[in-house]
């Protein structure tokens, strides 16, 4: 697949991944919920075998190539495909769930996500994918006037002004703030101190 086509498939449905069955490229996507209830319904029929459920899994998920020919296949390899989806899709293992969770957990306390986060609680127009086809100057301008929403706002219902302001941390600028006060303790220590570099008086100042 060209990465043109590969770029729209993301485009359209998000997180895909990549197989490989007898050298042919496989591309699916995550099954959805409302997918998921329909294939646990479809598999409770006792009118459909395993390897019609596992057909529909299949159908739902693989992007590419269109229709498929699971018929070339033998049961094996058809059975493996249906059961990677269900593992990718978080469907056949909480492990799995789990770890899905958490990298989103993560993806969510980045820079960028926390901004479309700001701006999405207070600019509803607003969808993810709007956001993300802002530049990073444009986010920010939103981000900036989301805040004076909620200060605005706060005005309005008589709350007291909180700041909720978004703060982002520079890292090299809060091992500068370390540098300077270890510096202004060191040189305002007395005698006998320990420095604030020295391991154990870090420690002890619960670093």
């Amino acid at each position: 697949m060209n990465p043109d086509s590969l770029h729209s498939i993301k485009n359209k449905y998000g997180s895909v991944f990549q197989t490989s069955i007898r050298k042919q490229e496989v591309i699916f996507r995550e099954l959805t919920f409302a997918e998921y209830d329909k294939i646990a319904e479809y598999q409770r029929s006792f009118d459909h075998s395993s390897a019609d459920v596992e057909e529909l899994i299949i159908k739902f998920a693989v992007v590419y190539p269109e229709n498929l020919d699971l018929d070339s296949y033998p049961p094996g390899i058809v059975s493996s495909l249906a059961e990677e989806i269900l593992e990718e899709s978080g469907f056949s293992s909480a492990k799995r769930a789990k770890a899905i969770l958490e990298k989103m957990r993560r993806q969510a306390a980045e820079v960028r996500n926390l901004m479309k986060a700001f701006v999405l609680a207070t600019m509803p127009k607003y969808s993810p994918e709007d956001l993300d086809n802002m530049t990073f100057s444009k986010l920010a301008e939103n981000v900036a006037l989301a805040e004076k929403i909620i200060e605005i706002q706060q005005g309005i219902n008589g709350i007291a002004p909180t700041d909720l302001s978004l703060q982002l941390i520079d890292p090299e600028e809060e091992v500068q703030k370390e540098k300077d006060f270890a510096n202004r303790f060191n040189a305002s220590r007395k005698d006998g101190e320990a420095k604030f570099e020295d391991p154990i008086a870090r420690k002890l100042w619960g670093s």
